[in-house]
């Protein structure tokens, strides 16, 4: 009898881990279905507990700014979710109910129609059965011994997230920018959270009509990292929320903002690793990695020395990045002195032919890899060195501008996640190496070069929103075009990581079904 090959063990998931980490995050995904379902009956004309829910916000957020602590009071436990609730407890009622806060929104939910609540309302409520169905799709266990329970819950998980989708785009389209919370750059987070979903969840169904169930899983897991932005900014909300001492909770929500999709991102990139590396390896699972043509390598070092000149050439030939006409348009005026002050001199010419040299280096390295060259060599060492030294500048810049606030804007928040996303690449690399995973080595090497492009694609991403007008003057002046640049320069790359592990040599190794 021939015996099927067996699960290939993720280092991720091995020991005492698997024992506890699916009814850990079990707990957390349908806790949070739980708080969101509860967010929406509260708003709903049909069970909200209060017939006057506008009124009654508004004196919640009147008595507040009065010094008057409403957390545990009747009037939150009527018309305020659970979880807001909870962050009052955890940190302070003027912090979860104050004006620089969440409760201006809250008022103008209530504010709206019946049916524009009911349109809310049920989206949230649909948070529920999305993560309690997407829990269940990529629990490695459920999936291979149910399949006809895993087929059926699909099914649902997509009908609710197309439902859920329409929803908010009806919300988003009639609420505008304005009534959004924190206005310009969450009303564009939530449009990216939105086309994500929709795009990840129908190419899923397009590699499944194919038979392509590798890919199917691959998307499936982008689309519910997206969906996961929700989980994980309540989290981060609630976490945040014990150590924000004097900020506020806008203030802290910067902070959020500039993670929150770099989070989601890799959250589905494990659920996707996890799930791969769970599936029995091929009969024939030699890893045959295509290599790179000589052509694609010159390319390749001409685009990231042009990339590595963004920064370089600023550094070598001006004062401070103030002296930059981008620059100085996108971004205020009061956070664009703080951020010179301290992104300048030597320190900035290092960082800049640092990056260069990491960037050549990887992509070096990348290439001896690809072309089956396993050993260790000297562009390996000067990957590791030189991320090492780009990570170490970031997070000392991030020390010296602090916690983002509303004069300071985005704060050391960019660097400090660049440098902490550089190290944490390169250690998997070097530990994927040290195993002898060479697939795996190449993917954590991508998302390690990716996200050495981010200070160029910051400069970058500045540029186009400033040639396009995309920002308006309004939100501008708030920072929102400095806020949108850098997270996009940070996520981008972990994106791009992201689906090329999808696409990649390693995925094939499993015989996923």
């Amino acid at each position: 009898m021939r015996h099927p090959t067996p699960p290939s063990i993720d280092p991720t998931t091995s020991g005492a881990a698997r024992q506890w980490i699916w009814p850990l995050l079990g707990l957390v995904l349908i806790g949070y279905g739980l708080l969101a379902f509860n967010s929406g009956t509260t708003l709903s004309p049909v069970t909200s507990r209060t017939d006057n829910g506008a009124e009654v916000t508004s004196y919640i957020l009147k008595q507040t700014n009065q010094g008057i602590d409403m957390t545990g009071t009747e009037e939150v436990r009527q018309a305020m979710p659970a979880w807001v609730n909870l962050m009052a407890r955890l940190s302070s009622g003027d912090y979860a109910y104050g004006d620089d806060g969440l409760q201006e929104t809250e008022v103008y939910y209530f504010s709206m129609s019946e049916t524009r609540r009911t349109v809310l309302s049920t989206h949230m409520m649909l948070g529920l059965v999305l993560m309690t169905a997407g829990f269940l799709q990529f629990w490695p266990a459920f999936r291979r011994r149910f399949r006809k329970a895993h087929r059926v819950v699909g099914v649902v998980y997509v009908l609710a997230a197309f439902a859920s989708m329409t929803l908010s785009g009806i919300h988003l389209v009639n609420s505008g920018i304005a009534n959004t919370y924190n206005t310009f750059v969450f009303h564009v987070g939530l449009w990216i959270m939105l086309v994500g979903v929709v795009v990840s969840v129908s190419m899923a169904g397009l590699a499944l009509l194919r038979k392509d169930i590798a890919r199917h899983m691959g998307w499936q897991a982008l689309g519910f990292g997206f969906l996961m932005t929700a989980p994980l900014q309540r989290i981060d909300w609630l976490a945040l929320s014990t150590i924000a001492g004097d900020a506020s909770f806008n203030e802290m929500n910067i902070l959020v903002n500039t993670i929150l999709f770099v989070q989601a991102s890799l959250a589905g990139y494990w659920l996707f690793r996890v799930n791969r590396s769970s599936s029995p390896l091929r009969a024939s699972a030699t890893l045959a990695l295509a290599p790179l043509s000589l052509a694609t390598q010159r390319i390749g070092y001409v685009l990231l020395a042009a990339l590595a000149l963004v920064w370089l050439t600023p550094a070598m030939t001006l004062n401070s990045l103030a002296d930059m006409p981008v620059v100085s348009r996108m971004i205020p005026a009061a956070p664009l002195s703080w951020l010179s002050a301290v992104v300048d001199g030597g320190v900035l010419v290092l960082f800049a032919l640092a990056l260069e040299v990491l960037m050549l280096a990887a992509w070096t390295e990348l290439a001896s890899l690809r072309n089956g060259i396993n050993e260790r060599s000297m562009a390996t060492h000067l990957t590791s060195i030189s991320a090492v030294i780009v990570a170490a500048i970031s997070l000392h810049w991030a020390y010296q501008l602090g916690m983002p606030n509303h004069s300071r804007s985005l704060a050391g928040g960019g660097f400090a996640l660049l440098g902490l996303l550089l190290i944490f690449f390169m250690l998997q690399k070097t530990r994927a190496q040290r195993q002898g995973a060479r697939g795996k080595a190449v993917e954590w090497l991508q998302f390690l070069l990716l996200s050495a492009t981010s200070p160029a694609l910051i400069l970058i991403n500045l540029w186009l929103l400033d040639v396009t007008s995309a920002v308006p003057p309004l939100y501008l002046a708030e920072g929102a075009g400095y806020e949108l640049a850098t997270i996009g320069a940070v996520f981008t790359p972990v994106l791009i990581g992201f689906l090329l592990s999808v696409y990649s040599a390693e995925t094939e190794r499993y015989r996923i079904s």
